[in-house]
């Protein structure tokens, strides 16, 4: 059986390293192209070898349309700044995407909800199997608890990182307030100062960046006799390319469509 041919956009990047390390060891899935953007400094330059892994002669190339029109599925990991692009490449080529850019905005999100009814896109802002099992427990948790236990979201990344709270920080939010049928204004990101009694309803979302932490996520229900933590913590981002991969195998099966990792994973 030929193996799902993948275009990694973003290939230079910390997740794109992952990814092509991950995806030499895949049975079901192979790279035919790691694009970075046109003057990096990588073009020309082996992947492989740049990924700490022996030459692949699959070299960073800048050339978007005709690398992804080879490909069965395209995974994007780049930056904002160019995901129109990388969008609209997709639609253009007619090839199913995998999105893991994250930081994206309303807009971004309206253009991504439209191409889908073209072409067939996973979008989640975290790919870990484990981070997705995190979304699940959370949202199970929120449903048998209601409104007994107070709730803080606690999100902590490597100083790198620029958007905050993370886009995994974002999604606990969105399945705890979809669960418990709350909205934004019950929200509250981080505390200076003083304030009343917590109120029941409310749900805190606290950021903390520092170091080379690669991602932590914790989701605490508060009681008045227990204490509950739904934590997961990344250990190596090849846990995001593994599930990236997944996704693009997923998705050479799909026709036009919006889907997530539940999806995926089928939960």
């Amino acid at each position: 059986m030929a193996k799902i041919k993948v275009a990694l956009v973003g290939a230079g990047g910390r997740m794109g390293k992952a990814i092509v390390q991950v995806l030499a060891q895949s049975q079901k899935s192979e790279l035919i192209a790691a694009l970075v953007k046109e003057g990096s400094v990588y073009v020309g330059f082996d992947s492989g070898i740049h990924s700490g892994l022996k030459e692949n002669s699959i070299v960073f190339d800048s050339n978007l349309e005709e690398k992804c029109k080879l490909a069965d599925v395209i995974i994007d990991f780049s930056s904002h700044a160019v995901f129109q692009e990388n969008l609209e490449m997709a639609l253009k080529t007619r090839k199913p995407l995998v999105i893991g850019t994250t930081g994206l905005t309303a807009e971004d999100k309206a253009s991504i909800r439209k191409a889908s009814e073209t072409i067939p896109i996973v979008f989640s802002p975290n790919m870990s199997i484990g981070v997705n099992l995190l979304f699940k427990l959370s949202e199970i948790a929120a449903k048998v608890l209601g409104n007994d236990f107070d709730i803080e979201i606690l999100d902590i990344h490597h100083k790198h990182k620029k958007d905050s709270p993370s886009g995994t920080a974002q999604r606990i939010k969105e399945v705890l307030l979809k669960a418990l049928d709350r909205n934004e204004s019950q929200v509250v990101y981080g505390r200076h100062g003083m304030y009343p009694e917590r109120p029941k309803t409310e749900i805190a979302l606290h950021t903390l960046r520092g170091g080379e932490v690669i991602g932590d996520h914790t989701v605490y229900f508060l009681g008045g006799e227990e204490r509950i933590e739904i934590s997961h913590k990344a250990q190596d981002r090849k846990t995001f390319a593994v599930g990236a991969i997944r996704a693009g195998e997923f998705l050479s099966n799909q026709t036009k469509g919006l889907y997530d990792m539940f999806d995926v994973l089928g939960i």
